[in-house]
């Protein structure tokens, strides 16, 4: 499927964002950062996972995958939670976060924004996602017999579908969860596995939005120092 434009072109909606809950990934072993933990990383003022949880802050509930948050607690609407066993993989994290999300609230919010906590601008990237759900739900519900998609998924400038920056919808994202589950378990499955059973629609994000911080070398591109180089920017507290 072509990708779409960004909202607010070729006719995309510019409403309020859909009701939404939210799967922020933030555990995993980051080897290629030496085993430093991703979400503590400080991108101007801010870790990486307090930007992930201010992108979401519109979501009915959230929920991290990855360790808790310590002494000084998390946000009320947020909750923590682990995969089993640990570092299963993207795929079974996102499975123990929409579990986790069941439990807050069997029926849930009609969609679920899914992101990986090392997208230093995920809350430019993340309103274009829901926009452009809205967009196309409004499509959906004026065609007979129309659904539209099963997710929303970024793309990157280079054209590479970006499955841990996307908005799916609850149904179809439950069920394929639950199918794979029953089908060997989710643990250390890729994440094509998912979206090879869902009717993706890409939606093309301007450049950079969709870059993460996998590397050193990445994270310097972005201006996030080694934590322990002068200058680092790994804040005290956090550590």
């Amino acid at each position: 499927m072509e990708p779409v434009p960004r909202p607010g072109v070729g006719g995309l909606s510019q409403e309020a964002p859909p009701p939404f809950d939210a799967v922020v990934l933030a555990g995993g072993r980051a080897t290629r950062l030496g085993g430093f933990p991703k979400p503590l990383l400080v991108f101007e003022g801010a870790s990486l996972l307090e930007r992930a949880l201010a992108a979401v802050a519109g979501a009915r509930q959230t929920v991290v995958v990855g360790p808790g948050p310590g002494a000084d607690g998390a946000p009320p609407a947020v909750r923590y939670v682990l995969e089993e066993p640990r570092f299963g993989g993207p795929l079974a994290a996102l499975g123990a976060g929409v579990e986790e999300l069941g439990r807050g609230s069997p029926d849930g919010a009609p969609w679920v924004v899914v992101l990986a906590v090392d997208v230093p601008r995920s809350a430019d990237a993340v309103p274009l996602l829901l926009d452009a759900a809205v967009g196309f739900a409004r499509a959906a519900a004026a065609a007979e017999g129309g659904r539209g998609p099963d997710a929303i998924v970024a793309e990157d400038d280079a054209g590479r579908l970006q499955p841990l920056l996307a908005a799916y919808r609850r149904g179809p994202l439950t069920r394929v969860l639950a199918g794979l589950d029953c089908e060997g378990g989710l643990t250390d499955r890729p994440m094509r596995d998912l979206v090879a059973r869902l009717d993706l629609l890409p939606l093309r994000l301007p450049a950079g939005l969709s870059d993460d911080v996998d590397t050193w070398d990445a994270a310097e591109r972005w201006g996030i120092g080694r934590p322990d180089a002068p200058g680092g920017t790994a804040r005290q507290e956090d550590l």
